[in-house]
């Protein structure tokens, strides 16, 4: 076999002719990969995932949240809220409440704790029973006081305490596919915007 690239031949010992292909390319550099604009692509389509990811976690969580005394107007419902953080390389998104309820509401109240504070339950007792006094289950009368009744509750709420609603964690957790889905779309969008 002769050397292609020139030298000699080993069969004849006379020189080889060199052949060389040569070939070239041009490289354009276009798209937003190239003109700087990855990291504003990258933020913008992380950021429009999150905000929708955000947008349908907020609506859950208020679907779950118990309307409690006040409703949807000033309630533990209407505290739910949701924000978008950016940064660089993180953007975060919160869905919070700022009620004082909320925890308590979310996680519940373990038995032998603390009873709740005095007063606290005076708006929820008057939305569920009404005006005072309150009917005496016993004797069927309307003899217990305001003061009485929410003692009674507070003590049973300490020794026994109550299940947590878990609005925050059923959210997330019955969501996490439809969360991913959305990211992953957002994914897309950043490749498609980057070849454009």
């Amino acid at each position: 076999m002769g050397d292609t690239g020139g030298g000699r031949d080993e069969k004849t010992g006379t020189e080889a002719q060199r052949h060389r292909v040569e070939l070239k390319a041009t490289v354009k550099a276009t798209g937003k990969l190239f003109q700087g604009d990855l990291t504003k692509t990258v933020e913008e389509n992380l950021t429009s995932a999150m905000n929708e990811v955000i947008e349908l976690m907020v609506r859950e969580v208020m679907s779950r949240t118990p309307s409690g005394v006040f409703g949807d107007k000033g309630g533990l419902r209407s505290s739910i809220t949701g924000e978008v953080f950016r940064g660089t390389p993180v953007i975060r998104g919160i869905v919070a409440s700022n009620s004082q309820y909320a925890e308590v509401i979310e996680k519940g109240r373990s038995a032998g704790k603390a009873w709740p504070p005095k007063g606290t339950l005076t708006p929820w007792i008057y939305k569920k029973f009404g005006q005072p006094p309150y009917k005496d289950l016993k004797t069927g009368e309307r003899t217990i006081s305001l003061s009485s009744l929410s003692f009674m509750i507070r003590r049973k709420i300490g020794v026994k305490g109550f299940d947590g609603v878990q609005m925050f964690e059923k959210s997330l957790i019955e969501n996490w596919p439809r969360i991913q889905r959305i990211f992953e779309n957002g994914g897309f969008e950043i490749a498609k915007d980057l070849n454009a």
